[in-house]
């Protein structure tokens, strides 16, 4: 149901359509708590909260501010923020009405701007943190809109606000679908956590593609990743109710599973909802997209069309960049993936041994790896099998230098250490599918993948094996230590972290660890970027080296000091009177809302270092001192461009402030050859040499990626969350569209070939 605004009696309860202005229930003086006093004394934001709590509602809140003066802004006065911020949090955690509403309120008169943009860093007003319960966070988000005048921030803070407030119109309906999860899961501690590891794994293996002409209400609607992301959910929710224990896998819930019992699809559909209401959060909170609440639905749209086309450009591309090197991919004969060794090895009789029937304490098959040479050097061998290629070809698509699978990602650990750990679980988990493949009867089968297919490892056993893999004691347990869920963790992701420590033992769903594109899910996961990159950024160096190629002056890496500030300088270029500063910033691609939101931080990051350095080298002078300190002969200019490289392709296209973002390889391609490959080659040099105009043009509204976003059309994702809508405005590539558009603006006259027409579209 609707979240409406206006008053708040004793009960907490909301009526009417005024601002949250009347009434609040009080907890009384002996519950609330104040922060800390700041170097022993009551700083100035306790005092103006020590003023509002003296009032009986909202309005008079309200009132009260008008008669207050503002702090001057300082450094012990975001300290004296943050510390209210904390306690805000633990305010609303506890439903204490008065003490939450007042602190917000004197927290964003002190400073608007910073409070309300901390609270969105933070996530601070997120539902799915209290419960999904979104009334007082609704309630707080109205008071702030409600003392707009009151307040100084950028209308931005305001619109989150509101955004908030379309939000938690869900939050009822988020809240039903987790009560639903807590549920099952309460009804069904000791068998739940193995079915649920069953059905990813199985989904995992079987990989059945998503359908999304399906209801939002029917499993088949959704990817492996929505599969795992909603096993993620649910595995924290049950730590969340109960201790992790060696027996929380010991069996699995027979009875939920049997015949067309629909208790586990209709728990996944809840999480896999839950999930995607928490993305929408995620979306408000930390990128450029607001909540609209509309016709009985929430719409998710980002503030400008372009940027949200940009994101659905960038995943075309990755898509389009790993089927381009999946042309060159070595022939099946030269290499073979894990499941057809294991095929192979049955058709010869040599696999099918390992696995002995047994019938107690339940019926399963049980797996004997001996500790034998010939076995185990199947897992030590360098050579690469072909799904292990597949998935360094995936990193490979956005990275600047051959990929080596013995780079270090870790002082001891290489990618190659975690393909050889991946073969093992990837052998174990085709071993099982393929001796289930030869029972004739299907309930049978069923049984005894729910009894089989999830191994339950006791730690001295796995380390054993590891070991035996690797060789080396202190690389098996870094490898183990990687690859185990953290349950302190904020973001809990079985695809990223597939060990479950239960104690002495570790579960796994050995499918989700063998098909996860694991050595870019660590690096992620662990936060292990800036080792990769600590010798040197490769992409930098690719870009650098290309404008050297193109005649330009270049310098990457540049310091300079101008007025007594230093600016650290990515890339500067000069060519025909035409001054270039860049910022490069090297992402994996993200494979989620929780990823991109790393992504964009960096592009915000860039944007606000670049707004900086377009204002201090416009200046003649400060050129004239940026070129005497590289030693360039050039007189100061008033051509200056600006933007932002990316490794990625999240973005790309888009600008933000008058910097234009673009993906390295493309930048690359425009200052090297100037056409875009294909079955047609098109030209976007003006001339038949590269020139200046040409990276101008590329730069501005006329450039490539401006032109592929006019091929978008909008394709709205709607969610069923049971009584209300949450809808994700999106957009689809009309590829035919996109080649009309290439052909008609580099294609000089030619049309666009007949094996070329009516290409399907693109998400």
């Amino acid at each position: 149901m609707a979240i409406p605004s206006g008053r708040i009696d004793s009960s907490g309860s909301a009526s009417g359509s005024e601002p949250a202005s009347e009434e609040i229930g009080r907890t009384g003086k002996a519950q609330i708590e104040l922060p800390p006093p700041v170097a022993g004394e009551a700083g100035p934001v306790q005092l103006i909260l020590t003023r509002l709590l003296v009032e009986p509602s909202v309005s008079a809140m309200l009132a009260a501010l008008k008669t207050l003066e503002r702090p001057q802004p300082s450094r012990s006065l975001e300290r004296e923020i943050k510390q209210m911020l904390v306690a805000l949090g633990d305010h609303i955690a506890a439903d204490r009405k008065l003490e939450a509403l007042a602190t917000a309120l004197a927290a964003m008169f002190t400073d608007a701007d910073y409070a309300i943009g901390k609270m969105r860093r933070n996530g601070q007003l997120r539902a799915s943190k209290y419960g999904y319960n979104g009334l007082l966070i609704a309630n707080i988000a109205r008071a702030g809109l409600d003392a707009r005048l009151s307040l100084v921030a950028r209308d931005e803070r305001f619109d989150y606000l509101e955004s908030v407030v379309a939000l938690t119109r869900l939050a009822p309906s988020a809240k039903a679908l987790h009560d639903r999860v807590v549920r099952t899961l309460s009804t069904r501690r000791d068998v739940a956590l193995k079915t649920v590891l069953v059905v990813l794994n199985s989904r995992f293996y079987q990989h059945s593609p998503a359908d999304d002409s399906m209801s939002s209400l029917k499993l088949g609607r959704y990817t492996i990743e929505d599969v795992s992301d909603a096993a993620s959910l649910i595995l924290n929710t049950y730590r969340q109710l109960f201790t992790i224990e060696d027996n929380c896998c010991n069996q699995f819930d027979a009875e939920g599973v049997a015949g067309n019992s629909p208790i586990y699809e209709r728990l996944f559909l809840a999480a896999i909802r839950l999930t995607k209401f928490k993305d929408a959060e995620t979306m408000i909170d930390g990128l450029p997209f607001r909540a609209v609440s509309k016709g009985g639905a929430v719409r998710i749209s980002s503030i400008r069309p372009e940027v949200e086309k940009s994101i659905r450009l960038g995943y075309v591309q990755g898509q389009m960049q790993v089927a381009l090197r999946a042309r060159h991919f070595p022939a099946p004969d030269s290499a073979v993936s894990v499941r057809e060794m294991i095929d192979k090895g049955f058709e010869h009789g040599a696999f099918g041994p390992l696995l002995k029937f047994a019938e107690k304490p339940v019926r399963r098959f049980r797996l004997f790896l001996p500790t034998a040479p010939q076995i185990f050097q199947l897992f030590r061998s360098e050579s690469v099998f072909r799904d292990e290629a597949e998935s360094l070809m995936m990193i490979d698509a956005d990275t600047f230098s051959e990929l080596d699978p013995g780079q270090m990602i870790t002082p001891l650990v290489s990618v190659l250490d975690l393909l050889k750990v991946q073969r093992y679980f990837n052998f174990i988990s085709c071993l099982y599918q393929r001796k289930l493949d030869e029972i004739e009867d299907e309930g049978d089968r069923a049984y005894l993948t729910f009894t089989s297919t999830i191994p339950v490892i006791p730690h001295d056993k796995l380390f054993e094996q590891i070991q035996l893999i690797l060789s080396d004691e202190a690389k098996s347990r870094a490898v183990i230590d990687l690859l185990t869920i953290d349950y302190s963790a904020n973001h809990l992701d079985l695809q990223y972290t597939p060990l479950i420590n239960l104690g002495t033992y570790y579960a796994v769903a050995p499918h989700v660890l063998a098909a996860s594109n694991l050595p870019r899910n660590v690096i992620v996961a662990k936060d292990l970027r800036h080792f990769a990159l600590e010798a040197g950024d490769p992409m930098v160096a690719a870009v650098k080296a290309t404008f050297e190629a193109a005649g330009f002056k270049v310098r990457a890496d540049f310091e300079v000091i101008i007025g007594k500030r230093p600016f650290e300088l990515d890339l500067v270029a000069w060519r025909d009177d035409t001054l270039f500063l860049f910022e490069c910033k090297n992402a994996y691609h993200p494979c989620s809302a929780h990823e991109m939101r790393n992504s964009y931080d960096q592009i915000q990051k860039a944007k606000d270092q670049l707004d900086a350095r377009r204002e201090a080298f416009s200046a003649p002078a400060n050129q004239k001192k940026l070129f005497g300190k590289l030693g360039w002969d050039v007189p100061p200019t008033s051509r200056l461009h600006t933007g932002i490289v990316i490794a990625n392709r999240i973005f790309h296209g888009a600008e933000f402030n008058g910097h234009p973002v673009r993906q390295a390889h493309e930048l690359i391609n425009v200052l090297a050859t100037g056409t875009i490959g294909g079955d047609v080659e098109l030209k976007f040099w003006k001339g038949d040499a590269f020139a200046t105009d040409d990276l101008i043009t590329y730069l501005g509204e006329d450039s490539i990626a401006r032109k592929q976003l006019q091929a978008f059309v909008r394709y709205p994702i709607e969610i069923d969350l049971g009584g209300r809508r949450l809808v994700f405005e999106s957009h689809l590539l009309d590829m035919q569209r996109q080649m009309d558009i290439m052909f008609e603006s580099y294609g000089e006259g030619l049309e666009v070939p007949s094996v070329l027409r009516h290409p399907p579209f693109a998400a």
